[in-house]
């Protein structure tokens, strides 16, 4: 699987308005579906994964989130940046303590050895803080996409 071709200049939504993360969730599952990345059922089948499998997760520079629905739900492969206007609780992966995140990551992932690549490609860029600074400096939609695009074929 080539991860850049999981990212689209259309799967970059910054600064969304959502107060909390089932606000968050339902408002990009429809962005998604209406994309034709997701099925119906995607909504509920991530709410459903992130209450049994939370998907945050806290470097030293910024706390994120990697959402993720089983592969039934997904159309076709997908990486979808979003940044919240305000940070959103979630809860941390392995260790369901609280965090606050803005920023986003929602998988769509088809098969499940590109979930631990992908995990792994995240993990990699949050440790990196000129990642960080970089992209929490950037605002404009396509200028993001390009960014990250970039990062992810080093």
């Amino acid at each position: 699987m080539d991860y850049k071709e999981m990212l689209k200049p259309d799967l970059v939504f910054l600064n969304v308005d959502e107060k909390d993360r089932k606000g968050l969730y339902k408002n990009i599952a429809s962005k998604l579906l209406k994309l034709g990345y997701v099925k119906e059922s995607y909504e509920e089948a991530l709410n459903k994964r992130e209450d049994e499998f939370p998907t945050g997760v806290v470097s030293e520079h910024i706390s994120i989130a990697l959402p993720h629905a089983n592969p039934e739900n997904i159309n076709k492969p997908f990486v979808c940046v979003v940044t919240t206007k305000t940070p959103i609780e979630i809860l941390q992966m392995g260790y369901n303590t609280k965090e606050n995140a803005d920023t986003f990551f929602f998988l769509g992932i088809q098969h499940s050895n590109d979930q631990l690549t992908l995990l792994q490609k995240f993990m990699a860029l949050i440790q990196n803080k000129d990642f960080v600074d970089d992209f929490q400096s950037i605002s404009d939609e396509s200028e993001m996409y390009q960014y990250i695009q970039n990062e992810f074929i080093k």
